[in-house]
């Protein structure tokens, strides 16, 4: 993506990634490496396999993305607020320049209504965006707390709304985006406002014949409005005086109002002399600034699409670049798979470290202690390799303990991954039901490694017959389930152990 992940972009890949919480996790780790597969013969670059996944996924899908009800809501916002600052534009100006040939237009009034208001936003718009540059502006979503609850409750809304799920409860990018679109197309809307303000001036001055004057109760004189009009004609005081882009001192004299003595004895050349500064005064003062808040706008909106990585991407292509699924795939080199053996004792597993090519490591698997010695190390390097996809490099027996985990992920910090992408792959007993101290061991385990780590739950069910890798009942799968979806959003992919 030329920019990086639009906010399109990222509500389709969380309405796939919702789809896939009902697919079996074996389906979708085969279905990611064929389209690694095909990555690979198109010779696609690995740093683009996140693009090309979607692209796969978008023309697999039938029906409407959420992408595409973005875009139409979004172009229609665009044109509805462009239309009506446009309209409005011209209305405004319009109604402040009736000239009946009695009454000239009151300058003064025009600034007050047409010129002050449209800048007075204009700083207000340029206030907030240095409050957010200096941090201190930061985005809060109102509600949020109810919202927390209902989406995190399963059964309350359609298991399609994680692509909303992820505006309100992620890290806050999706709201950022939609944010600075959002106001992109405001501040469009606003200088179209201008710009059919300034339309309305010429044309009207161009098809009309349009008087000028200024009148005030108070005791301002001459000198006092031409301070004030030497003040505002400042931003283009550099052009040339004789383009009459501001009246003179006796033209403002010449303009004044006095209702006693009407407008019969008033110079034309005075009466005209103020449209071309007031034409000027709506074009640096609402049509160069919205023009300006567009442009930062919308190059903050870039910025922060540029800067953005949605954390499960680096999932997505760590399994379409998986060396293996079971078997080798046609045209594949089988992957060199751990050549373990002899008993689990703690000290021999944690110093011994087998992996599939050149010292990296393929993943490492979290044994419970009490498994220690139960299982064979083959059973456990094939299991590692179907649900993960790579070969099992070590074994670690620790307890789903936070300090535990901490302790590690230190002893694990120096490793070479296969990819650079860390594989952590948990085995739990599923008849277990799920505690407080597990799920935020997992919780830690998981958003401790950002973007860069998968986190892979294997469940075994209540042993059968010296055989510790059983499948989980249809109940305790579940009760896990339920338990790891709301350590949202955390993604954990969840197996059963059955061979």
């Amino acid at each position: 993506m030329k920019h990086g992940m639009h906010l399109g972009d990222y509500l389709d890949l969380e309405w796939f990634l919702e789809q896939d919480k009902a697919a079996a996790p074996g389906q979708i780790l085969e279905r990611d490496r064929k389209l690694g597969l095909a990555a690979l013969a198109e010779s696609v670059s690995p740093e683009l396999y996140g693009q090309f996944w979607l692209a796969q996924r978008r023309e697999q899908d039938a029906g409407t993305l959420p992408s595409g009800i973005l875009a139409t809501l979004m172009t229609v916002l665009g044109w509805v607020l462009a239309c009506s600052g446009l309209l409005a534009g011209i209305s405004l100006v319009r109604g402040l320049l009736l000239y009946s040939g009695a009454e000239p237009v009151n300058v003064s009034v025009f600034l007050l209504l047409a010129v002050f208001p449209q800048a007075g936003l204009c700083l207000l718009a340029a206030g907030m965006l240095v409050a957010r540059a200096l941090g201190r502006g930061e985005l809060r979503i109102p509600l949020r707390r109810l919202l927390d609850l209902l989406w995190r409750r399963p059964g309350l809304l359609s298991p399609q709304a994680g692509f909303v799920r992820a505006l309100f409860l992620s890290r806050g990018w999706p709201a950022r985006m939609l944010a600075w679109d959002s106001l992109r197309r405001l501040h469009l809307g606003g200088l179209c406002l201008a710009a059919g303000s300034l339309a309305g001036m010429i044309v009207s001055v161009a098809v009309t014949d349009l008087a000028f004057g200024w009148q005030s109760t108070l005791q301002v004189g001459a000198q006092g409005m031409h301070g004030l009009v030497s003040t505002l004609a400042l931003p283009w005081s550099w052009l040339p005086t004789h383009w009459g882009l501001a009246p003179s001192l006796s033209q403002i004299e010449g303009s004044r109002i006095i209702l006693k003595d009407g407008i019969s004895t008033l110079a034309n050349a005075d009466l005209i002399a103020w449209w071309p500064f007031l034409s000027m005064c709506i074009f640096s003062y609402a049509l160069l600034p919205r023009l300006l808040l567009v442009v930062l706008s919308h190059r903050a909106l870039r910025r922060v699409e540029r800067d953005f990585v949605h954390p499960d991407l680096g999932r997505i292509v760590d399994r379409m670049r998986a060396p293996r699924l079971g078997s080798a795939t046609a045209g594949e080199r089988a992957s060199t798979p751990l050549p373990l053996g002899g008993s689990l004792d703690r000290k021999d597993v944690e110093g011994a470290v087998a992996s599939a090519a050149g010292g990296e490591v393929g993943c490492v698997l979290l044994l419970p202690p009490e498994l220690q010695g139960r299982i064979g190390n083959e059973a456990l390097g094939e299991l590692a390799l179907r649900v993960c996809g790579y070969p099992l490099s070590r074994v670690f027996p620790v307890a789903l303990d936070a300090e535990e985990i901490r302790q590690l992920l230190a002893e694990c910090a120096g490793f070479a991954w296969t990819g650079g992408h860390e594989r952590f792959v948990v085995l739990v007993e599923g008849w277990q039901p799920p505690i407080r101290e597990n799920l935020q061991a997992l919780n830690f385990l998981g958003l401790e490694g950002g973007g860069s780590r998968s986190l892979t739950l294997v469940l075994a069910g209540r042993p059968a017959g010296g055989n510790w890798l059983t499948a989980p009942s249809g109940a305790e799968q579940e009760m896990w389930t339920e338990a790891v979806a709301r350590l949202a959003p955390l993604r954990v992919d969840i197996f059963g152990a059955s061979s």
